[in-house]
């Protein structure tokens, strides 16, 4: 059976474009990290981790000034990072889709709070579901293979999985075009008229 679905079909604000969005800023924040990462210095998996897992939640933060539907959740726990598109709360995590960490399958309080303010305003969620965004590594370019949106319900099973496309375009754009200008109607003069010019501009010559 297969658990692939089109979430947008479940969830209204997470459409397409916006999910791209957001697996792009993921895809790049980590790409940007591996770049820096210096083993010969010191550097380890470890490290990286810790620095991929920080740059995305900034990038994130970030982005959240300039989408509105991009809200950032306050937690009770400074380095638990959840944040929502819409009104649907969620956190990421790297690994699997079929196989997320056991602390990542907890519900926390800043997403129970999210879900308590769509209710609200009237936006209805599916009732104790879960999401979750699996970001799958390469393991050895250390790069974003894919990021895959995992639903789960209440007993932690998995319920519908959507691979998010990279760089789909969200907005309506419009090419750009010069303004169009009104030109007054073409006025022909009579060719006797032109003629009797040509003559005295002849004649002052002389």
């Amino acid at each position: 059976m297969s658990l692939d679905f089109e979430p947008w079909t479940r969830y209204a604000p997470l459409t397409q474009g916006r999910l791209s969005r957001v697996a792009n800023m993921i895809r790049n924040a980590r790409r940007e990290t591996v770049f820096l990462h210096e083993p010969t210095n010191g550097d380890s998996e470890w490290s990286l981790g810790c620095r991929v897992y920080s740059r995305t939640c900034h990038a994130l933060r970030i982005a959240a000034q300039q989408y509105d539907w991009l809200k950032i959740l306050e937690d009770d726990r400074p380095l638990r990072f959840a944040f929502a598109i819409g009104s649907v709360p969620f956190r990421f995590y790297r690994g699997e889709a079929d196989d997320p960490p056991s602390h990542y399958l907890i519900t926390t309080y800043a997403e129970l709070h999210q879900q308590q303010l769509a209710l609200e305003l009237g936006v209805v969620l599916l009732k104790d579901q879960i999401l979750r965004l699996a970001v799958e590594t390469d393991a050895t370019t250390r790069q974003v293979s894919n990021v895959i949106l995992v639903e789960m319900d209440e007993a932690k099973n998995l319920t519908g999985t959507y691979n998010i496309p990279f760089d789909i375009e969200t907005g309506n754009v419009t090419p750009l075009q010069s303004k169009g200008v009104d030109l007054p109607p073409l006025t022909l003069e009579p060719l006797r008229k032109v003629e009797e010019k040509r003559e005295k501009r002849d004649a002052r010559a002389k």
